[in-house]
């Protein structure tokens, strides 16, 4: 299944870049075979062969920065697993298209079937492109209801945060019995 619908979307919501942790294992870029820049480095050397993480948020694989652009800018899946990432652009037909392929199918198939089969393949690929952008939406609202999770968990209250006893803070037990009230008032509500 398609998660994005193009590569601008991907980019811009698929990924994750990996902060560099001690908590991290040691790993290898699946592409190019390098170790990848996971844990805190002090020295700044130019010509380390380490290179930035990226985390890929539909299967969560990890690889390096350029090499999975690199990678994506002839292909359109996960390096490692092949998971279709985003959609493969594909160019809507024109005009020309059509023409070039009556030119060249008619004299054999005919132009009523030529023209038959290039309106199939226009009502699909609009098809396509509305499944494709439905697809799409669903994983913007399942990406936004995480985040909206996330974020509530982040606030919610934990056990840790309510007090263990009444003594640990003094609420003025008794100040309360002092008001005095005034006259005529009915005082057979209140409990002492």
């Amino acid at each position: 299944m398609t998660v994005f619908s193009c590569k601008a979307a991907f980019d811009s919501l698929g990924l994750e870049r990996i902060r560099p942790s001690h908590a991290h294992a040691s790993q290898e870029c699946p592409i190019c075979l390098d170790p990848l820049a996971v844990h805190p480095i002090h020295n700044t050397d130019p010509s380390s062969i380490l290179h930035a993480a990226i985390r890929i948020l539909a299967c969560g694989h990890v690889v390096g920065v350029e090499c999975l652009e690199t990678w994506l800018s002839v292909g359109n899946t996960c390096p490692t697993c092949n998971r279709i990432l985003f959609q493969a652009a594909s160019e809507p037909i024109t005009q020309q298209d059509v023409n070039n392929i009556l030119h060249a199918l008619s004299p054999m198939f005919g132009e009523d079937r030529v023209m038959g089969e290039v309106a199939r393949l226009m009502v699909w690929q609009a098809e396509e492109n509305a499944r494709l952008r439905q697809i799409h939406e669903v994983e913007m609202a399942k990406l936004r209801a995480t985040e909206s999770q996330v974020r509530d968990e982040e606030f919610k209250m934990s056990s840790d945060d309510f007090l263990d006893s009444d003594e640990d803070v003094d609420f003025g037990e008794g100040d309360y019995m002092d008001l005095e009230l005034e006259e005529g008032e009915d005082t057979s509500d209140c409990v002492e």
